[in-house]
């Protein structure tokens, strides 16, 4: 599993990951996926969250092509 350290406001804003890896959570409330995330380099699959899973602890399951992985959100 992967942890996510993201802020706990609705900004655009870089996030940091367990393994390392950096993103960036983009931030558009009007949008039905309001959170989305996306990775530099592509070492992990982007993936959005609605307003009921943006909370600190949040398991994700990202499914792709090729794999699946899992994501935990931690507030800091």
């Amino acid at each position: 599993m992967t942890t996510v350290y993201v802020h706990d406001d609705d900004k655009t804003q870089t996030v940091h990951c367990s393994d390392g890896s950096q993103g960036v959570m983009r931030v558009d409330l009007k949008d039905s996926a309001p959170y989305t995330f996306s990775f530099y380099g592509h070492q992990h699959p982007s993936f959005w969250v609605d307003n009921d899973q943006f909370h600190d602890g949040e398991d994700v399951v990202v499914k792709d092509i090729q794999s699946e992985e899992d994501f935990e959100l931690k507030f800091i």
